[in-house]
């Protein structure tokens, strides 16, 4: 369980520490609450400028940014958001970059796809939208088996593709013929795309998932 915390703004809570203002806007973190409790909590990190007289702010749906058939395959498949996912989907919604930090198990890394996937159902085929990177080679693999479920259970059309070190050279030249709705790499691998001609495939990108932050945070 955990709570989310905007600390560039404003508005941040009474008692926050000084550094916690200086932090880029937009940058978001699930972190464990102290006493007072979680709901106590997410409705004071979740004040806005114009929020009702009082400074209580109305509870946040986390699945309205999601198409009615997405949302009924979610709830259908899990019943309710997780706390990770509660609380970062209406980050990602906003359109601002979203750090989300939470234990292994809490459903990050659906928080992270699903609204892309969503986004993306109705124009397959549109070029290269959604970029993943980890730098766990063999997660990679795990990340294309996961992504079957969701993308099943919406009835989606959109291609996946995976590039490694160990992708088949005619397999790269397949995907730059035909470029995959979304890609999972490397970073090692993204480079290669960067500085060749598979540059182009990139131009489309509209989003970029990166996980394992601490393992590339430094390079």
């Amino acid at each position: 369980v955990g709570i989310l915390r905007e600390t560039g703004r404003e508005d941040a809570p009474r008692g926050a520490a000084a550094d916690d203002r200086h932090v880029v806007r937009h940058q978001w973190s699930i972190r464990p609450p102290s006493r007072g409790g979680f709901e106590r909590r997410l409705r004071t990190a979740s004040r806005r400028r114009g929020a009702a007289r009082g400074g209580y702010a109305r509870r946040v749906d986390a699945l309205a940014p999601l198409s009615p058939r997405t949302r009924e395959w979610f709830e259908r498949a899990f019943g309710a958001p997780t706390p990770a996912q509660e609380l970062a989907w209406p980050a990602i919604a906003g359109g601002g970059h979203v750090l989300v930090q939470a234990p292994t198990g809490s459903g990050k890394t659906l928080a992270a796809f699903l609204l892309g996937l969503d986004r993306l159902d109705d124009t397959p085929g549109g070029g290269m939208r959604l970029l993943y990177v980890s730098p766990l080679k063999a997660l990679n693999y795990d990340i294309e088996r996961n992504l079957r479920g969701p993308l099943a259970g919406i009835g989606s059309a959109l291609s996946v593709g995976v590039r490694t070190g160990d992708t088949p050279q005619r397999d790269r030249e397949r995907m730059l013929r035909t470029p995959p709705d979304i890609l999972i790499t490397t970073p090692e691998s993204l480079y290669l795309l960067l500085t060749s001609r598979g540059r182009d495939l990139l131009k489309t990108v509209e989003t970029v998932i990166l996980d394992e932050v601490h393992a590339v945070a430094g390079t």
